[in-house]
């Protein structure tokens, strides 16, 4: 079945409204871990390395070797801190 993009936004919002209403980030934790399969929580976390990696600072040939993954990856990272509507980067860049 081909699903379109607004019934994946769908099923994102109410994943957002049930995270929000966890209380605590242990809460949060434990929902993530058996949601996703071991795959989805390496790759989520690879993400956020690599965010964390570029407001440090690193470059982008830096960080895709050191966790061996491709330019494209690390780009699309830099890409999400270049954009001023960013809602991670509020997160991530304490000015």
């Amino acid at each position: 079945m081909n699903r379109n993009k607004n019934e994946y936004n769908s099923e994102i919002e109410i994943i957002s409204e049930t995270l929000s209403d966890l209380k605590t980030a242990n809460g949060v934790c434990n929902f993530l871990l058996e949601l996703l399969t071991k795959s989805e929580i390496e790759t989520l976390s690879k993400r956020w390395r690599i965010l964390n990696m570029l407001v440090e600072g690193k470059t982008q040939r830096e960080i895709a070797q050191e966790l061996k993954v491709s330019l494209c990856k690390v780009t699309r990272g830099a890409k999400i801190l270049k954009n001023k509507k960013s809602v991670i980067k509020k997160y991530l860049i304490k000015e």
